[in-house]
């Protein structure tokens, strides 16, 4: 028997909603209202204060790269080394920044939080930390240390969408936590991603660095007058305060997201009920079983694969 990675996850519903929206008089289809719309009710769900609708989850990434290799805020010097999983480290060394890499707790897939500690010098800047496949990579004890260091966790949450650790969502424990949205994930804008944060700071900066870094994007007026203020001599409508890229989405993908954000927890039980019935039913003499369950959200094609 073959187990597909994913089948689409579009439902007629989804692409209803879509449909109704392209029927109506010149309808914008670049990023607009459905994508804040997307944006704030991401937030709420994932209990966090600002999200940023991106065009994929390597954008997501691309960006709280570009954010810190800037030094807006946390990141210090623009060459540092960082704690984290293999998804973006080319992205990393993209941003001049050197990638210190730690060995992952068998039972969640995630990097073992002692291996991370061990690795923690004067120059770490920051501990990006990837919960992979669902399971939940976080432990007290490192948070505790982080918090107790002063290093900022980023969390890339790309595959464990509604995964929690004591009750609360992943991605909602970082400075700064990226999710995807491709058609593998647990729901789907066709293409797409997330960048959240409760760092306001952050928030304008990432706004401005997922459209060209122009300023206009910001949505704070006392950003947007600082830097007019600062350059007298150009027009508002263009000053670009970074060099930057074109990560936006559209309104189809807000529209998506919005439909599809709707069943996300039914599906979330959905897959975990079918993992537990699966796990029953494999030889753990032959087999990994003794993952780490709780709170996981867990993609059944992880256990698939190993079941072979």
């Amino acid at each position: 028997m073959k187990f597909p990675l994913m089948r689409n996850n579009i439902l007629r519903e989804d692409l209803d909603a879509v449909i109704e929206y392209l029927k109506r008089d010149d309808p914008i289809l670049t990023h607009g209202a459905n994508v804040r719309a997307f944006e704030a009710e991401w937030s709420q769900w994932l209990g966090v204060k600002y999200s940023v609708f991106v065009n994929s989850g390597a954008s997501a990434n691309l960006l709280t790269w570009l954010y810190c290799a800037f030094g807006i805020r946390r990141a210090g010097k623009s060459s540092f080394p960082l704690l984290r999983g293999f998804p973006t480290w080319p992205q990393c060394c993209k941003m001049d920044s050197r990638p210190v890499f730690a060995d992952i707790d068998p039972r969640t897939l995630a990097m073992d939080t002692a291996r991370i500690l061990a690795k923690i010098g004067d120059r770490t800047r920051a501990v990006f930390l990837t919960h992979v496949q669902g399971f939940d990579g976080l432990t007290d004890d490192l948070l505790h240390e982080l918090d107790r260091r002063n290093i900022p966790l980023i969390e890339d949450v790309c595959e464990s969408h509604g995964a929690t650790h004591n009750g609360r969502k992943l991605g909602a424990y970082g400075w700064i936590s990226n999710f995807s949205f491709y058609y593998a994930h647990h729901m789907s804008t066709i293409e797409g991603g997330m960048v959240c944060t409760d760092d306001a700071e952050a928030y304008q900066q990432l706004r401005m660095l997922r459209s060209h870094g122009m300023v206009r994007e910001a949505d704070d007026p006392l950003v947007r007058t600082a830097y007019q203020r600062a350059n007298p001599e150009l027009n508002p409508d263009f000053i670009f305060a970074f060099a930057a890229y074109n990560c936006r989405n559209t309104e189809i993908g807000g529209i998506m997201g919005r439909s599809q954000l709707k069943r996300l927890d039914r599906n979330v039980k959905r897959r975990n009920a079918n993992l537990l019935r699966f796990l029953k039913q494999i030889d753990p003499n032959k087999y990994r079983t003794d993952f780490k369950l709780e709170g996981a959200e867990l993609r059944l094609n992880l256990i698939l694969k190993q079941a072979g």
